[in-house]
């Protein structure tokens, strides 16, 4: 009861004797303030949720092999398998997917933002697809020594100019283009037998010329299979990098160690582009390039594979990013990495650089439960970022993220529970000194 029930009494005149030490709602107030208590906890333990991942089923146009979007992510131009055919296939938020006709079998895709149509790398060379039309066009390219039947199984390019891989009987090799003229190729220097030990550039003179790193190459070519260059990222105007792959075989020809490698290549005009090999480590396989695009200062590049996680800066020097690897990865438009784990299907990386770009965070997030992926390709889409891959019953599933969604405590459990436990420190807090207050001089201090 109140001590003067005749009176009535404000909203903080009842706080105050609820909070009074003798009054019988102060069991209330306690279990009021533990129920807050358990809220927090839940938020707490659900912080690590990520917020915006959306995911759907994706088996009806086969495995996706590529696909790249346009700047606004209305448009996309993606080559899937299904059952050992390649299908060349559009899309647009009007009208869905369509396929497409093509001349030569598709194997990489590319979005030139300069030129705003998409490269198409085929069996036998390029191909153009404007964004309009049901079909793509060949690109009549001036090949070095008019050669014919070229395979290309990546490109990349900034729209007028690019780099170029290609793949035949004799090997792999890089080549530059600008226009219509392809300069003539290069073939990547060898690791080397000696593969069970990592190739820093640190370690070698980085102006090294053309012909002694193709004499690298040539000393150990009798060593150990070619390297078969397998992706290429432009980075720079003239500049890109390369990953390749090789084996060893040790007493057991059916054991073979697979190395690794990572290539700096620059273009020299018409002639072979400059190729130098900045990062080589055996039982590794690299499998995606991330252009950082000027987020991370002189950080240039970022470069994942199963195991490694790595990152390039403006001198071509290789270093750690963060521990494990993974299967697929990409940056946002506020430069933050999105990378997925390559062991977890659970598990996403968030890895945000620091303002003054000298440091950078990682954070370890789950996925909400029963989205898992085992995403093998990554690209930005607008402002999301795509993940395409299977999940954990094999089947073909793709996942939208909205990087913006963790901003917003309607959208992000790990907000919401920020602001709860603020919230519940503030209340006691305040609780706190308005004990002292309504027991001040009533006790022996």
């Amino acid at each position: 009861m109140y001590d003067e029930p005749g009176n009535e009494k404000s909203f903080f005149d009842k706080i105050r004797y609820w909070l009074r030490e003798e009054s019988d709602m102060q069991w209330l107030s306690i279990g009021v303030f533990f129920m807050i208590i358990i809220a927090g906890a839940f938020f707490f333990e659900h912080a690590n949720v990520l917020s915006g991942w959306v995911q759907s089923d994706a088996q009806n146009h086969g495995t996706m092999i590529d696909i790249d979007w346009n700047d606004d992510g209305s448009k996309a131009l993606a080559i899937f398998s299904n059952a050992g055919d390649k299908n060349l296939m559009s899309w647009d938020n009007e009208n869905g997917w369509k396929s497409l006709t093509y001349d030569s079998e598709p194997n990489a895709v590319d979005w030139a933002p300069a030129l705003q149509h998409w490269y198409i790398g085929t069996n036998d060379g390029v191909e153009v697809w404007t964004g309009i039309g049901t079909a793509s066009n060949q690109m009549a390219m001036n090949w070095p020594e008019n050669t014919t039947n070229n395979r290309v199984i990546d490109i990349s390019s900034s729209g007028v100019s690019g780099f170029i891989i290609t793949q035949s009987t004799d090997g792999s090799m890089i080549h530059y283009f600008e226009g219509t003229e392809v300069s003539s190729g290069t073939s990547p220097p060898s690791t080397g037998n000696d593969g069970a030990n990592d190739y820093d550039s640190n370690e070698n003179d980085e102006n090294s010329t053309e012909g002694e790193l193709q004499q690298i190459g040539s000393n150990s070519a009798n060593q150990q299979n070619h390297v078969q260059l397998t992706h290429v990222e432009m980075i720079d105007s003239g500049r890109a990098l390369v990953i390749g792959s090789s084996s060893v075989f040790g007493i057991n020809p059916t054991n073979a160690l697979t190395i690794g490698s990572l290539y700096d290549v620059w273009a020299s005009g018409t002639g072979n582009p400059n190729i130098q090999l900045i990062h080589s480590k055996a039982g590794v396989e690299l499998s995606q390039i991330i252009n950082l695009n000027d987020s991370w200062g002189e950080k240039e590049a970022v470069v994942i594979g199963p195991t490694d996680c790595l990152i390039i800066d403006i001198n071509g020097i290789v270093s750690e990013l963060c521990e494990g690897g993974g299967s697929s990865g990409a940056i946002d438009l506020d430069g933050t990495l999105w990378i997925t784990s390559s062991t977890n299907s659970l598990e996403i990386k968030k890895i945000s650089c620091s303002e003054n770009q000298e440091l950078h965070v990682t954070r370890n997030l789950q996925l909400p439960e029963k989205y898992e992926i085992n995403s093998r390709l990554a690209k930005i889409s607008g402002d999301e970022l795509q993940f395409y891959g299977t999940d954990d019953d094999g089947n073909e599933v793709k996942a939208t993220l909205d990087p913006t969604a963790s901003q917003s405590v309607l959208r992000s459990l790990d907000m919401l529970g920020q602001l709860i436990v603020f919230i519940i420190a503030i209340s006691v807090f305040g609780v706190t000194i308005w004990q002292f207050y309504e027991n001040r001089g009533k006790g022996a201090w």
